[in-house]
């Protein structure tokens, strides 16, 4: 192997990816001055697919939302209780706080959201590159980012930010009624303790991070979608792209999230 070997695969990694931020950059572009321009006969479409990407990645992941919520609260409860923590409503309050409300929440909602319906875009986009159902679009004046993307982008905005304050709900309601029966502690002093521990700015950070979350994993999935190769062997290559993209995408923005709210 040639020495410079490594240095080579660096450059062209690091090209590749600057194609790739580029690539999405004007990608966004086109996303946003397309939806900034709908035409008035497209409205009926922009809202029925918006509708049905809420039903889809929203309303049917409640239950699984649920479940994993609630797993997560009794799970702090019992390993705050293993750490002697027990008894102290006061720290509870603080760990649910900080821990799970304002980064565990929305990570794991995002995370599920991504494994949901993150890949389902990202495969149904590439199938219709590869069927050329994108190019059946233009040709008939329709532009796919109107049609396809920008109503998806919407709808996993809206759903991502509903269901990290559902899961945040779960996640305190299953940790309360835990600490209370095998803890002792009361549901009084859990609330109170809440109350201290959240504040009025988590209120409305906590959502806006879904939203970002939820408008950055369709944007990404359909991006990683649209822009692979006009192959069927090429679809599963663009799901798993717009995964990456998109993992990569949630936990940088949740630690500038971090940096900019609470450093």
């Amino acid at each position: 192997m040639h020495p410079l070997s490594p240095i080579a695969a660096l450059g062209r990694s690091t090209r590749r990816a600057g194609a790739g931020a580029l690539g999405f950059t004007r990608f966004t572009g086109a996303l946003i001055r397309a939806s900034a321009d709908y035409p008035g006969t497209a409205r009926t479409v922009l809202w029925r697919s918006f509708r049905n990407q809420i039903l889809f990645t929203a309303v049917q992941a409640l239950p699984f939302i649920a479940a994993i919520a609630g797993i997560i609260g009794i799970t702090v409860i019992i390993q705050a209780r293993a750490q002697g923590l027990q008894g102290s409503s006061d720290v509870l309050g603080q760990v649910m706080a900080s821990v799970v409300v304002r980064e565990l929440g929305p990570l794991l909602t995002a995370v599920v959201v991504i494994s949901r319906s993150g890949t389902a875009i990202a495969a149904e986009m590439a199938t219709n590159l590869v069927l050329g159902e994108t190019d059946a679009l233009e040709a008939l004046g329709v532009d796919p980012l109107q049609y396809l993307v920008a109503p998806r982008v919407a709808g996993g905005a809206i759903s991502v930010a509903i269901l990290v304050v559902f899961f945040n709900a779960i996640t305190l309601v299953s940790a309360g009624l835990t600490a209370f029966f095998t803890n002792g502690v009361s549901l009084e002093s859990y609330t109170e303790s809440l109350r201290l521990a959240l504040t009025v700015r988590d209120l409305g950070l906590v959502p806006l991070k879904g939203f970002v979350f939820g408008a950055g994993i369709a944007a990404l999935c359909a991006y990683a979608g649209l822009s692979g190769e006009r192959r069927p062997t090429a679809i599963p290559q663009s799901v798993t792209r717009g995964v990456m993209l998109a993992l990569l995408f949630v936990f940088v923005t949740s630690g500038l999230f971090s940096l900019a709210a609470y450093l």
